[in-house]
């Protein structure tokens, strides 16, 4: 499935010269597919996931804002006019933000094909290992969208059924977290059981499996504060032989090396498809400003690197390899940015095939160090630490063996430096309980100009979570009230 996926075809031909007759009427419609006529087949069961699989570049596309323009990781350049992008940057985001309106109905859309899987897959017959596995991907994607929309918005709709008609739709109110979660929790235990730890055929090759359902699961036990259950499952995620680390931290990013040993589970893209299935990065992440003499000169300048991250990395750190320090002087503005999302092979356009990773080996022992350390085992978490750490050319200081406290902020500074750029940050702060405490910080950075903080920037308490978009409430007023603040 690495870079292909399945286009349904609607014919548009009209009937002429037809009887009137009561047969004809009778009849479904023949010059179009209906959802009727179409699920009867197991691949039709598997069109409707891959449709899913796709749509997670919808919900992926800007995911980064939240996750790092958002915080004191990444800025959006002022020049690029991109204001609501700017917004999250300065934490100024109100309802009517296009990103958070895209990530909203691109998770709905995701869940909408999970749910139509799921309640028309029983009545269809065809290999029943087939029909198991297809029924654990929709449950893994469902409970893959819900995590993020509940950690961006809080209470949201709890839709667990194909909606027929917009009536239906506008009768779900918002759910409690609580419930969503227990939601999502089984059914990911119901799609571990399901899915296989790897696959091997390139048409299934980046669909999620059995040790992406044990991360997911370990990370939403780590952010409910269960840490004892999300230090079982993410051990086994772990231990799962097919994933590792590489031995070259820049291997990971390269678009020729897609599905490494590494990556646990990734929005897919390619580079030279017609149509096109390129990733947007490369071109957001290069400055708004013509520098340069490759392909690419002149980019959005939606997602540079603060001067605030680039100096946290220690001199000898490897990782500083995928930072892009080419342009330093002559310019408007010394320039740094991620080369994670730039691919090597394009030539002749900017079409680039790197993917967006969800869950990669780094990030798991990053998140099982910090399950052990809140269960005060910070000498055994030392030793997953140590492991991402030496990997960057570093060595890991042993005195924070003994302290919990010392250890717990040695795991967050190396997620923010490990994961970089690839839209964990603001989750990890606000996971930490520490994300107003190191954003207020941030924005009080004299050493950082405009462009990278704004004027008067601040995170309130009710900006812990985001607006629901405004067409939503207003489709919907007595039943989505919107979030406090906005």
């Amino acid at each position: 499935m690495r870079k292909i996926f399945i286009k349904l075809a609607l014919l548009t031909t009209f009937l002429f010269n037809i009887a009137c007759s009561e047969e004809f009427f009778n009849q479904l419609p023949t010059d179009q597919l209906s959802e009727d006529g179409f699920y009867k087949e197991g691949i039709h069961f598997e069109q409707a996931i891959n449709d899913g699989y796709r749509l997670l570049r919808t919900v992926y596309g800007n995911y980064y804002v939240i996750g790092d323009v958002a915080t004191d990781n990444a800025y959006t350049q002022h020049s690029s006019n991109a204001h609501d992008f700017i917004s999250f940057n300065e934490s100024n985001v109100n309802a009517s933000s296009a990103v958070l309106s895209g990530i909203w109905s691109g998770s709905y859309s995701v869940i909408a094909r999970a749910n139509i899987v799921m309640e028309r897959i029983e009545t269809v017959d065809f290999d029943a290992g087939f029909k198991r596995r297809l029924i654990g991907e929709a449950r893994f994607l469902r409970s893959l969208m819900y995590f993020n929309l509940v950690r961006i918005f809080g209470d949201v709709p709890l839709i667990l059924k194909d909606v027929a008609n917009p009536a239906e739709a506008l009768s779900y109110g918002r759910e409690p977290v609580a419930s969503i979660y227990s939601q999502i929790i089984k059914d990911l235990k119901e799609a571990e059981e399901a899915l296989p730890a790897s696959y091997t055929t390139n048409e299934d090759i980046g669909r999620a499996t059995k040790v992406a359902v044990q991360s997911l699961l370990g990370h939403i036990y780590l952010t409910q504060r269960d840490f004892s259950e999300a230090s079982k499952k993410l051990k086994e995620a772990l231990d799962a032989t097919e994933y590792g680390l590489l031995p070259d931290y820049r291997d990971i990013f390269d678009a020729d090396n897609a599905n490494n040993r590494e990556i646990i589970f990734a929005v897919q893209y390619a580079r030279g498809m017609d149509p096109d299935q390129s990733s947007p990065w490369a071109r957001a992440a290069w400055p708004n400003e013509s520098v340069g003499t490759g392909i690419l000169r002149l980019g959005g300048g939606n997602f540079l690197m603060t001067d605030d991250l680039d100096k946290a990395f220690e001199p000898e750190d490897l990782r500083k390899q995928m930072n892009n320090y080419d342009f330093e002087t002559g310019y408007s503005r010394r320039y740094v940015f991620t080369r994670k999302y730039w691919d090597n092979g394009m030539t002749v356009k900017i079409d680039p095939g790197n993917d967006w990773i969800i869950y990669r080996y780094a990030d798991i022992l990053l998140l099982y160090a910090e399950a052990l350390n809140e269960l005060n085992r910070p000498s055994e978490a030392w030793n997953y630490l140590d492991q991402v750490r030496k990997r960057a050319g570093l060595t890991t200081d042993e005195a924070i063996k003994e302290s919990q406290v010392l250890m717990k902020s040695a795991i967050l500074n190396e997620r923010r430096l490990e994961l970089n750029c690839e839209g964990h940050r603001w989750f990890d702060l606000l996971r930490s309980g520490k994300l107003i405490e190191v954003m207020n910080a941030h924005f009080q950075d004299k050493a950082l100009d405009n462009n990278q903080i704004g004027i008067s920037s601040s995170v309130e308490t009710y900006e812990l979570l985001f607006p629901l978009p405004l067409y939503e409430v207003n489709l919907n007023e007595d039943k989505l009230i919107q979030n406090p603040g906005y």
